[in-house]
């Protein structure tokens, strides 16, 4: 973990502005960076072999380490004003790349697998032959790296799940959207390249609920980014997903409403390609128009996870370092609070501990578990924790992946319900522990992957209630040794396909991939909130917990 021990030193305290000219793209090995991506889950699967990872560990660890470096900022950047302009760019900077038979062997291998193997077909419209003919044909003609790098992210994006990912590292990772780099940025969780951080709003905004002080277009909390030059930004990013313009990417969500959601909350990031920013201000009620001129460059800032802070409850101290989890109990109130920002290291013993510690000797009056982002992690992590809630067993999910042979909805059992019963540990063991008060559970498209799992089998629970918005509805597992399978198409690549598919036991069999999550109270940030400081959903649950005394 050496190189991560860099990252955290160097990146302690995000609230500043970066634009160096002293480093390069170019500098920054391929190589280097994938050992970094593969090297934290490879070590945690020696450990616990035969587990299924799910999650974004190596991609959000990665971000890390780009925004712990100096970013080179050309004094004459090319144009991203116009379609033409931006087509331009996307052959221009990043060269030509591999041989065009190179480009045609990986893109195949890519294809085929995913025809073969992933198993969430259900619940998205896709032509995936159209799909290979149409690109294989442009690929054949001669495209250049950025180009072939944009292709491979919009096909794996059709496919709309957060586990199937094809994104050459140096253009769609090491790459930094900024004036002159034609990337498409989303997904603004943990680091943000424009000093905010933001979250999406149904209407299309992006609300900016932390920022640096003094920004140079002026934003503060409680402002919303409407757009660009006069366009909704809704509209302006389904325009540049249009034209298929290369990525930077966590994640994007699987359901409808997280896949908008995490394209939308990116507004601020995505300044390079236009003039004006839209602001509603919060302050004045007025609609003000920034030229992004005034922005100096990247600014990172983070850390950015859609939570505002809760008196008498700490924040996960280190996440780059595997500490998920935090609790305490909410200031002038007996309700335990317990944050889970992932599943791996120590999260699934810290969280079963943390709610022994609420439940069981600190006798809460009421519980909050807040996942609205959790990036993943093992399986089977957040049952132990959860099973001290519950109070008899219950079936959930099982696991089914395609038949060898079959079409795209031909499928097989790979996991029974037996393994997934509530109120057991992951290794099987029962749990007597119970817990009889109200749990109010905070969820939202930062909860991906296991991150989804922790969510929905906290539904089961006797008196829960779920408040936000939907999950990322990520219910597949990738592609990963414990499955028996691998997608290693070249040492540039970073790749995976989602290879199984949950079903709920108790929704007729339905696979649960692409499904809107079953929110009880749709809540979210509210200008006026997050102006305040307050954190509109954690109020909501506050309010229906005092209602349960």
């Amino acid at each position: 973990m050496r190189w991560f021990t860099k990252v955290r030193e160097r990146s302690e305290s995000r609230k500043v502005m970066r634009t160096e000219s002293s480093w390069r793209v170019t500098v920054f090995g391929a190589a280097a960076i994938i050992g970094g991506l593969l090297l934290s889950s490879s070590a945690r699967a020696q450990q616990t072999a035969g587990t299924p990872q799910l999650g974004h560990e190596a991609i959000l660890k990665a971000r890390a380490m780009v925004a712990g470096e100096p970013v080179l900022r050309s004094s004459a950047p090319l144009s991203l004003a116009s379609s033409r302009d931006r087509r331009q760019a996307i052959d221009a900077y990043w060269g030509t790349g591999l041989s065009t038979a190179d480009k045609l062997a990986l893109f195949d291998q890519f294809w085929r697998y995913a025809d073969a193997r992933y198993a969430a077909f259900q619940g998205v419209m896709v032509d995936w032959v159209a799909l290979r003919d149409q690109y294989r044909r442009e690929i054949a003609a001669g495209v250049s790296r950025g180009r072939f790098a944009g292709i491979m992210n919009h096909l794996s994006l059709a496919l709309r799940d957060s586990h199937t990912q094809a994104f050459d590292v140096p253009v769609n990772i090491v790459s930094v959207p900024q004036p002159g780099v034609p990337l498409l940025a989303l997904s603004a969780w943990t680091y943000d390249t424009a000093g905010v951080c933001e979250t999406a709003l149904d209407d299309g905004s992006a609300l900016v609920y932390s920022a640096i002080p003094g920004h140079p277009m002026g934003l503060q909390a409680g402002d919303r980014i409407l757009g660009y030059d006069g366009r909704p930004y809704r509209e302006l990013y389904r325009q540049l997903l249009g034209e298929e313009v290369p990525l930077w990417p966590l994640w994007w969500g699987s359901s409808p409403s997280s896949f908008d959601h995490s394209f939308v909350m990116a507004a601020a990031m995505n300044w390079p390609f236009f003039q004006t920013m839209d602001i509603a201000k919060h302050s004045t009620g007025k609609v003000v128009h920034v030229p992004t001129s005034n922005m100096p460059g990247i600014i990172w800032y983070g850390f950015c996870s859609e939570q505002l802070p809760v008196a008498g409850v700490p924040k996960p101290a280190d996440f780059y370092n595997n500490e998920f989890v935090s609790s305490g109990i909410v200031a002038g109130t007996n309700f335990g609070y317990i944050y889970v920002w992932g599943w791996l290291g120590n999260a699934e013993q810290d969280f079963a501990q943390a709610v022994t510690q609420l439940t069981q000797v600190q006798h809460v009056d009421g519980l909050i578990i807040d996942f609205r982002f959790n990036n993943g992690g093992f399986i089977d992590a957040p049952l132990l924790g959860i099973a001290e809630l519950a109070s008899h067993p219950t079936a959930t999910i099982g696991y089914d992946e395609r038949k060898p042979g079959g079409g795209h909805f031909s499928m097989q059992s790979l996991y029974p319900p037996s393994q997934f019963l509530l109120d057991f540990a992951g290794d099987g063991s029962r749990v007597k522990a119970s817990y009889s008060g109200p749990i109010a559970v905070l969820v939202g498209p930062g909860a991906v992957s296991a991150g989804d799992l922790g969510a929905f089998w906290t539904t089961f629970l006797q008196r829960a209630r779920t408040f936000g918005k939907s999950t990322s509805a990520a219910f597949t597992i990738p592609t990963q040794d414990s499955l028996g399978t691998s997608l290693n198409l070249n040492p540039d690549w970073y790749t995976r396909v989602g290879e199984a598919n949950a079903w709920a036991v108790s929704a007729n069999f339905q696979y649960l991939t692409h499904r809107e999550f079953p929110v009880d109270q749709l809540v979210w940030l509210t200008s006026e909130d997050v102006a305040a400081g307050r954190d509109t959903v954690v109020e909501a649950a506050l309010s229906w917990l005092r209602k349960q005394r």
